[in-house]
């Protein structure tokens, strides 16, 4: 029976991997001298959790909303009420939908205002980066991949990183993840072997 499947599967070639295709990544954004060189377009380094911005937070909001079972029952009674000529006043349905959906986008605004302001606290933090043979403070939403960073003991990484010296003889690094999984141990990693010796 498994071998029909297969059969079946690479005839219509639906289950076909697909390898991605090999990028080269250039140390500190610099392409070997006598070679055509193409940028790649990797995404930027920005942080956003947040849902909503100025301009959809009322189109998206009332969408969300609208699609509780709840407020749509009770958008439905009240768009009956309103063009069937009903013994029960549409104030009845509207007026506690109204205050029901306002008080919720008040609420749902105010923790996504919440998130712009840490979105932005955590884009805006200054981090050591090497350009042009010089260590420079930038913005953390302004790392390029390829960029060379320097981290501080007991500072946040920025980004994802391969580590490639470290003030450990042993290239050692101990590094907790209670921000991303929860867990408070700490994790050692090692630097890449032919970099170890580097400093700076």
């Amino acid at each position: 029976m498994g071998n029909i499947i297969q059969i079946i599967a690479k005839y219509i070639n639906c289950c076909k991997k697909v390898r991605p295709p090999n990028r080269s990544v250039y140390i500190n954004n610099k392409h070997p001298p006598g070679e055509v060189y193409v940028a790649e377009k990797f995404p930027n380094n920005r942080i956003t959790t947040s849902k909503y911005t100025a301009w959809n937070f009322l189109f998206l909001n009332l969408f969300e909303q609208f699609q509780r079972v709840a407020n749509f029952y009770f958008l439905c009674i009240a768009f009956i009420e309103v063009v069937i000529d009903s013994p029960v006043s549409p104030v009845t349905s509207i007026v506690p939908l109204v205050f029901v959906i306002t008080v919720t986008a008040i609420k749902q605004g105010y923790e996504d205002w919440l998130r712009h302001q840490a979105d932005n606290e955590v884009n805006n933090r200054a981090c050591w980066v090497v350009r042009n043979g010089e260590l420079r403070e930038i913005k953390s939403h302004e790392i390029v991949v390829g960029d060379v960073l320097r981290v501080q003991m007991n500072h946040p990484l920025p980004c994802d990183l391969v580590m490639m010296s470290s003030h450990d003889p042993d290239g050692e690094c101990y590094i907790t993840t209670a921000n991303l999984d929860g867990e408070t141990n700490l994790k050692t990693f090692y630097c890449v072997p032919e970099t170890r010796h580097l400093q700076t």
